[in-house]
């Protein structure tokens, strides 16, 4: 859509030139004071017919009839535009596109979707659903109509390379705290991750490798959590083949889980919070929010079913389980 205002406002730019090298060559030319210069610039560009100031010489004649050609052509373009912007529905375009960008504008401690191929839908899909402030990210139009078709603009998007800081900053990317990459190629998903970072150092970055090879790559690049489909896939059928029971109640879990709206979380422990500097056992979360802690992360190392003496502290994270509405309660104490 910016892209379309460029094409109104750069020829005005240009026209608006023309114009101040008019005066000024009417000025040096014909040696005219600045009224009689601006005068002379208004009509000839606006080539309504009346009579110059005083008889032109011949280099003057010249750079006249280079400011008519100039100017006629350029009004010409713009009107073009505007004609287009208006009859072809561009102008609903443009403020459905300013409405949806002062939204996005408004956005804190959102998640940011890169990429709306077939793993992308899934979990727009899944955040759509759990009601979660989000942006899409995609360059490819056809993806994005596909998108407004099934949600009838009731998301946010970005139209435009997500490696781009300018479509990174239209998400708000530095008020996001998830950005999700899911890109066709783990060079781009590198150097997405590399350029987010670059631009929120606190934001967490979960991206998709697509090759085994590069997770020590995305790693390095900055990415907090590296998901490799394949992997998990193996895992999951060497799982089935000879842990059975296993994974029939994890499934079962998983079911339970959508039915009953739980999720899991992690929740940061905020300076100065109630939390801060007391024991699991002191903190009694599961008395107070109903919440199952399944782990607790200190520098980066997650500790699954932590021991109840454990300390909490500020910038550690705890994993629980439970509804929205749980989870939320924790994030107040934790924040408080």
């Amino acid at each position: 859509m910016k892209s379309e205002i460029k094409k109104i406002l750069i020829p005005g730019i240009i026209l608006f030139l023309i114009f101040f090298i008019g005066i000024l060559g009417y000025i040096y030319i014909e040696n005219y004071n600045l009224i009689d210069a601006i005068y002379m610039t208004s009509i000839t560009l606006s080539t309504v017919g009346f009579g110059e100031v005083q008889a032109l010489s011949p280099n003057g004649k010249i750079f006249t009839s280079f400011l008519i050609f100039s100017g006629i052509t350029v009004v010409v373009y713009i009107l073009g535009n505007i004609t287009k912007f208006f009859i072809e529905g561009e102008l609903k375009s443009y403020l459905r596109w300013r409405k949806m960008d002062k939204k996005i504008t408004k956005l804190n401690d959102h998640y940011i979707i890169c990429g709306a191929g077939r793993t992308g839908l899934k979990i727009i899909n899944d955040f759509f659903k759990k009601n979660l402030d989000f942006v899409v990210l995609e360059k490819d139009e056809k993806n994005i109509e596909k998108l407004k078709e099934i949600y009838r603009e009731k998301i946010l998007y970005v139209i435009g390379d997500a490696t781009k800081d300018e479509i990174l900053l239209q998400a708000n990317v530095k008020s996001a705290k998830v950005l999700i990459s899911v890109l066709s190629t783990d060079a781009d998903n590198l150097f997405l991750t590399l350029t987010t970072k670059d631009l929120n150092e606190k934001i967490q970055v979960i991206t998709r490798a697509v090759d085994a090879s590069s997770e020590k790559k995305l790693k390095r690049g900055g990415a907090d959590f590296i998901i490799s489909p394949f992997e998990i896939a193996a895992d999951r059928i060497i799982a089935t083949a000879t842990q059975t029971n296993l994974i029939s109640f994890v499934d079962v879990f998983s079911k339970k889980s959508k039915i009953e709206g739980l999720t899991f979380e992690l929740v940061d422990i905020k300076k100065g919070s109630q939390l801060e500097n007391i024991t699991l056992m002191e903190a009694k979360i599961p008395a107070k929010t109903n919440l199952i802690v399944i782990g607790h992360e200190v520098d980066g190392i997650m500790k699954i079913n932590p021991m109840s003496h454990e300390l909490l502290k500020t910038n550690e994270k705890l994993l629980v389980l439970g509804t929205k509405d749980q989870i939320k309660k924790l994030i107040e104490i934790a924040s408080d």
